[in-house]
């Protein structure tokens, strides 16, 4: 009797003890809680037919990865930067997460970049790689930079013999990148720059523009917007004043905004676009969710949101060491081909020219 009264407080100690060790050596993310990854994406206001693609994307990464280790939360920047720090703010303070996925716009990034690297967490842009995005250490772009998109259009503008550009850009990081972008290849392509404008996003109409551009005589047009539509109203309405020359917009291609301008875009070019073959596996498995074909931004989407938790799972779901080890990590079968993060935290990847053509936006054949 005595030896049982010694042995069974034993026996219960050391079965707190195990049960202790096994709870402490476990996991992050089953024991402590799941990781908290917060998404901000423009899913109402002027980007959101851009944001609602990226989202169905994510959807598609976000159902192939179920896992009780990762909870996502998501919220709408409405594409405004202001709406997205409050998103980040309430993301990183309220709801805990352990990195941000999104915004879309460098504007937007830009803007939650500083919040976060306050809190020592990372952001996995859906934005192209502007030169702003260098002094922020923390922040992961998964679009090519503009010089790398306008090298697909360069050839064609000295092919059309185009000596002479006007600029007319939004005055936004993404303008004004894409401008000194298209500066920075007149010896390469062979044209001089008679006209540098910078507008205003969501003007009722740039008709005060375009007669500008007409006046200025240039061979060619080159105009990048954060709105698509903007950049496509200009161009209709150089058309309308009997414009001629070659017609560059620098936007995110889709053709629900192509079609509502007709005719008056038609032969447009648009630079830089991700190839639209995608993997098997993400374009059927799109198809069968959505009804219809993918795009590059839901392919974005789905590759950042694969890479990301792919890190994390090799990690053993630990977010201490994500920023070296994102740079290290390969997926196998991403839906964009060879899609994987550089160590400046840029990206690089197969590009081409596209061309609005009978309401769509279709690969440029050379002439």
């Amino acid at each position: 009797m005595k030896n049982q009264k010694v042995v069974l407080p034993l026996i219960v100690i050391i079965a707190v003890i195990v049960w202790y060790v096994a709870v402490n050596t476990s996991q992050p993310g089953t024991s402590s809680g799941p990781i908290k990854i917060g998404v901000i994406l423009p899913l109402t206001g002027d980007l959101a037919v851009t944001g609602e693609k990226i989202f169905n994307g994510f959807q598609i990464a976000q159902a192939e990865l179920a896992n009780k280790n990762i909870q996502f939360i998501v919220e709408d920047s409405h594409s405004k930067p202001g709406d997205a720090v409050s998103a980040v703010s309430k993301l990183l303070n309220v709801d805990g997460v352990s990195l941000i996925i999104g915004t879309y716009s460098p504007d937007e990034t830009l803007a939650v970049a500083p919040l976060a690297k306050d809190k020592g967490e990372n952001v996995f842009s859906f934005s192209f790689c502007s030169d702003s995005f260098k002094e922020y250490d923390n922040v992961f772009c998964a679009y090519p930079n503009a010089s790398h998109q306008l090298d697909t259009v360069i050839p064609v503008v000295k092919s059309k013999g185009v000596k002479t550009m006007a600029l007319v850009n939004q005055n936004s990081d993404f303008g004004l990148n894409s401008r000194d972008a298209m500066k920075s290849k007149t010896s390469i392509g062979g044209y001089t720059i008679v006209l540098d404008e910078l507008v205003s996003g969501g003007q009722s109409d740039y008709r005060t523009t375009a007669a500008k551009v007409i006046a200025s005589k240039a061979d060619g047009v080159f105009t990048a917007a954060d709105n698509p539509i903007d950049a496509l109203k200009i161009t209709s309405e150089l058309y309308q004043l009997g414009f001629k020359g070659t017609r560059i917009t620098f936007v995110d291609v889709d053709n629900k905004n192509l079609q509502q301008f007709g005719t008056s875009v038609e032969g447009t070019l648009a630079p830089g676009i991700a190839p639209s073959q995608f993997s098997s596996a993400f374009g059927l498995a799109y198809k069968a969710k959505f009804g219809s074909d993918p795009d590059y931004t839901a392919a974005l989407g789905y590759d950042i949101t694969r890479y990301v938790i792919g890190t994390l799972k090799k990690e053993n779901w630990s977010a201490d060491s994500l920023t070296a080890n994102v740079l290290d990590y390969k997926y196998p079968d991403p839906a964009i081909a060879g899609f994987r993060f550089l160590q400046d935290r840029t990206v690089v990847y197969q590009l081409e020219l596209q061309v609005a053509k009978s309401g769509k936006y279709t690969k440029y054949i050379t002439e």
